[in-house]
């Protein structure tokens, strides 16, 4: 890049210098012309001057001014005048030189045009005396000889010293053209050898590194990242593959970033997808669930149903049916009523609470008449099952802050359970006692139990169970029902149970097994603490 600049830098002035020397010769050769041509246009006015004076020298001495007379007057100034744009155009030119050779010559000449105006002056006021003379025209025609004779010389000399300046001037000009040209095909033949000359040097290196740096991006392009180009030198170009690494190593890493970020959606997508599966077949275990509810629901239903439309047939057929057979028929109606509308009210209660529609009526009440009234609605199923339902609170002025109505009907939900699993001759044993800042409400059988593999499914909504002594029992909404009313009232459900093995949970086993269930419900204190009487 710097040869080129010295280069175009050195064409440059050359050019400039030839173009100076050009222009001077030019200026010098259309000065000469311009004053041969005024020395030409003097020696013609002065020769109508001449004219003019012979013609007004053949008119009568003393006559007034005639046209002939103004014609000479006009020929004269008109002479003058070409004298003054000679002088003019000498002097202009003059001052433009700039050697003291070529200002002495110019000014000889300057010399030169003043005598010849000089002459000319003098010839003017001859003509006058001779037209004022008694021969005009032989006064005249002598002084125009005379001025002839001195002035010819002197302008002749002056127009060849112009003619020789225009000439040379062209001359010089036409060599200026010629070196010119010759030196300007010896600086492009010294331009093309250089060119050659630092191509080999310096442009078959770029030409290579600038090859180098394509190649490397077109692999880049092809998605390989960990390409590079060496650097080896300091210029521009050095400093551009230096950037082009640099970006490189930047796109390589932004290239790793997304590897590794589509390598983690793929795994988040993996993962959720795991869960979707996941889900689908909870979804389907739900939907089998619910089918299998829905038949049972139908039995459940339809078997009452049966049952009283059956009792009212039988008892209907005597005219007049004995009082004993109707009262077992009307409680026979009763019973399985009944029946079907705790079977009705626990499928309300189940929608009702997945809709969320329910909202508690909480108030103050003592935990002994929650014992108590459900003992009261309990104790006929429990006393027809054979067994014995035993309550106990203590302290006796423990009270809570509950929907008293959901909580009756849950652990009502509790003990038909406990009564349903529990063997003949059987306790199910009911107590509330305070923990802590919770009241813990215990529900303790003798049962059958739960086995340890169904107890984390106990709380699911239709799920009744797979085991043979379990399955067909039921809805599989009790347990799930209870805890969506001890959750709505901030308390926790729990359950414990055992079938084989271990300590027994519900009492003293004969054999030393593991038997029966409790069912824990932790209701929180209210705040503050409220006793009986408060709560009364």
């Amino acid at each position: 890049m710097s040869v080129a600049v010295l280069v175009t830098a050195a064409s440059t002035v050359a050019l400039v210098m030839a173009l100076g020397a050009v222009n001077a010769q030019l200026d010098r050769l259309v000065s000469a012309q311009t004053r041969l041509e005024l020395l030409s246009t003097i020696s013609g006015r002065i020769g109508d001057y001449a004219l003019m004076a012979l013609q007004a020298g053949h008119e009568q001495p003393g006559a007034e001014r005639t046209p002939l007379r103004s014609g000479r007057v006009l020929a004269a100034e008109r002479a003058r005048e070409s004298f003054v744009r000679l002088e003019t155009a000498l002097a202009d030119y003059v001052g433009r030189l700039v050697g003291e050779e070529q200002r002495t010559l110019m000014a000889a000449r300057s010399r030169t045009i003043a005598r010849l105006r000089a002459q000319f002056e003098i010839l003017d006021r001859q003509i006058d005396r001779a037209l004022a003379s008694e021969e005009p025209a032989t006064a005249a025609r002598v002084a125009l000889d005379v001025f002839a004779a001195g002035f010819g010389g002197p302008l002749s000399q002056a127009m060849e010293e112009e003619r020789t300046t225009a000439l040379d001037a062209y001359t010089q000009v036409r060599e200026l053209r010629e070196r010119t040209i010759r030196w300007g095909l010896i600086g492009v033949a010294l331009a093309c050898l250089l060119a050659v000359t630092l191509y080999h040097l310096l442009g078959r290196s770029l030409v290579k590194r600038v090859a180098d740096v394509a190649a490397a991006a077109a692999a880049i392009a092809r998605g390989r990242t960990d390409t590079r180009v060496t650097v080896t030198g300091h210029d521009e170009l050095s400093l551009a593959m230096a950037r082009f690494n640099r970006m490189a190593s930047h796109l390589a890493r932004r290239e790793q970033r997304l590897v590794a970020a589509q390598r983690h959606l793929q795994e988040t997508v993996d993962a959720r997808t795991a869960e979707l599966r996941a889900a689908n077949r909870r979804l389907e275990d739900v939907d089998l669930a619910r089918r299998r509810f829905f038949t049972d629901v139908s039995h459940e239903l339809r078997t009452p149903l049966t049952v009283i439309l059956g009792e009212v047939e039988i008892t209907l057929r005597p005219a007049r049916p004995r009082e004993e057979d109707l009262r077992a028929a009307l409680l026979v109606i009763q019973s399985r009523a009944r029946r079907l509308h705790r079977r009705v009210e626990d499928l309300l209660r189940i929608a009702r609470s997945e809709s969320g529609q329910i909202e508690l009526d909480r108030s103050l009440f003592p935990v002994s008449d929650l014992l108590a009234d459900v003992r009261e609605s309990m104790m006929p199923v429990a006393r027809a099952a054979g067994l014995t339902l035993e309550t106990s609170c203590a302290p006796d002025d423990l009270a809570i802050d509950a929907d008293r109505d959901w909580l009756r009907q849950t652990f009502d939900g509790l003990v038909a359970n406990a009564v349903r699993h529990s063997p003949y001759g059987e306790t199910v044993r009911l107590e509330a006692q305070r923990d802590g800042d919770e009241v813990l409400i215990r529900l303790r059988d003798r049962g059958t139990g739960i086995a340890p593999e169904e107890l984390p499914h106990v709380f699911e909504r239709f799920w009744r169970g797979t085991s043979g002594t379990r399955e067909g029992t039921g809805f599989g909404i009790g347990l799930a029902l209870a805890k969506w009313i001890v959750d709505r009232h901030g308390g926790r459900i729990e359950i414990e149970s055992g079938m084989e093995g271990g300590t027994e949970i519900g009492a003293e086993g004969a054999s030393g097994r593991m038997r029966g269930t409790c069912v824990s419900v932790r209701l929180p204190v209210p705040v503050p603490d409220m006793n009986l009487e408060a709560a009364q």
